[in-house]
């Protein structure tokens, strides 16, 4: 019998022999960063930024959330969450400009960068355009599909792509303090070639299938 499994035994015992439910949601999260300067007491992996992930696991007692933390540099937290009124899909933007996805299943936090939560910001205000765009003006397809990796100045054949029918567009965001690059798709609808500065980012938006290949020269 795995842990799991025994666990899951107890607390139903428990509850016949007193008569109340005496154990709390448990859940198998990823568990890693890959910030060598992040103090989270989670294992270092210098894997856990990639999009399929699957290598450290952590089974915690009373927890009942997986979560995706990224950093505005790129860095990568993901673990396990055990506030109650957490959401399937929620979005957790920290002081520390960290964007935080929730899911709820075991082993869930993984095969994502928090795209659904505008990763790494919600939209910001678009100001003018500082790269110069060589992208037609067009609608984008029924599904759209995008490069989506962290840490990604250059694309190839063997980055990772998502497709969605909700993406109103692909995206490419520079970190300005660190040249670090991200590309994924986008829910929200942006004019062909936009561009916007936001703090310590720069994001690019476009509307066709993986358009989202374009190197920033900064």
């Amino acid at each position: 019998m795995d842990k799991h499994s025994l666990v899951q035994l107890i607390c139903a015992v428990g509850a016949l022999l007193v008569g109340v439910q005496v154990c709390t949601a448990t859940i198998t999260c990823y568990s890693c960063t890959d910030g060598p300067d992040i103090d989270s007491g989670l294992p270092f992996d210098s894997h856990c930024d990639d999009y399929y992930y699957h290598g450290f696991t952590q089974y915690l007692f009373g927890y009942d959330a997986c979560g995706i933390t990224i950093f505005d540099n790129g860095y990568v937290i993901r673990g396990c969450f055990g506030e109650k009124d957490l959401d399937d899909g929620e979005c957790i933007y920290g002081d520390d400009n960290s964007t935080t996805c929730i899911c709820k299943t075991d082993k869930c936090n993984t095969e994502s960068y928090c795209s659904q939560c505008g990763y790494p910001r919600p939209t910001p205000t678009t100001t003018g355009n500082p790269l110069t765009s060589t992208y037609a003006t067009t609608e984008p397809p029924a599904s759209l599909t995008c490069y989506e990796c962290i840490g990604c100045a250059t694309v190839d054949s063997s980055t990772p792509v998502i497709s969605n029918a909700s993406y109103q567009s692909c995206l490419t965001t520079v970190f300005l303090n660190s040249s670090n690059v991200v590309r994924g798709g986008s829910y929200d609808q942006h004019p062909d070639g936009e561009c916007a500065e936001h703090a310590e980012t720069l994001s690019c938006w476009c509307l066709q299938n993986l358009c989202n290949n374009k190197e920033f020269e900064l």
